[in-house]
């Protein structure tokens, strides 16, 4: 796969996880909180692994800045449900 094929994966699974925490958070199932859970590790893994990749222009580099920044709210988003909900 083309870097460019792998970045927009990475901007899509960010968007995947965020609808998915948010669906997670408008329910109370634990099965579909898993699977938020997970969807957020894959965009983690996903972004982490374009930002370390050579060649991305400047857009591109600060767009993964802000997908990255935008994970780590919703990690915040997905402790807070556990915290409350499964503790």
């Amino acid at each position: 796969m083309d870097d460019q094929h792998l970045y927009t994966q990475a901007l899509e699974s960010v968007e995947n996880a965020r609808k998915a925490i948010e669906d997670a958070q408008g329910s109370n199932n634990p099965s579909e909180f898993q699977q938020a859970k997970q969807l957020l590790e894959q965009a983690h893994e996903r972004v982490q692994q374009m930002r370390q990749t050579d060649g991305l222009s400047e857009t591109q580099a600060q767009k993964l800045f802000h997908a990255h920044e935008h994970l780590r709210h919703l990690q915040e988003t997905t402790n807070a449900i556990e915290a409350t909900r499964y503790e």
